[in-house]
């Protein structure tokens, strides 16, 4: 699969050889609790609230040890301040899934020889399949 915040590719897919792995999927709605004195039970009452939180590893292969490491040092600066949809493209069937209001939330880059391995959480709100 191809994953792209606004137009910055964190992972180019199975062509490329740079599929990402460890990918998990967490939704979550903020509800909130209210427990009275004497009631037998708490009301859960749902603010509409959607929080997504994705993460996954990508391993890429560069044609050096120095450009691994050069991408490592700059990669990380390309992310900052990025508040847009995160996209992420299924393959082979093309279906197409958006993470609205998306923000990389943590980026954990290293280089070990001539590849370099990043970790990212991206957090944003409704998770959803783009109708084709």
């Amino acid at each position: 699969m191809k994953i792209l915040i606004g137009d910055i590719v964190l992972a180019s897919g199975v062509e490329a050889h740079e599929s990402p792995y460890d990918v998990s999927i967490r939704s979550e709605r903020e509800v909130q609790i209210v427990e009275t004195l004497r009631s037998n039970v708490a009301k859960s009452y749902d603010r509409g609230n959607q929080r997504t939180t994705i993460s996954f590893k990508v391993a890429r292969r560069h044609s050096s040890i120095e450009d691994a490491q050069q991408f490592v040092l700059s990669h990380g600066a390309a992310l900052v301040n990025l508040a847009t949809a995160l996209t992420v493209i299924e393959e082979p069937s093309g279906d197409e899934f958006v993470l609205s209001d998306a923000s990389v939330a943590a980026v954990q880059s290293s280089s070990s020889g001539s590849a370099s391995i990043h970790e990212y959480r991206v957090v944003g709100g409704n998770f959803s399949k783009i109708q084709n």
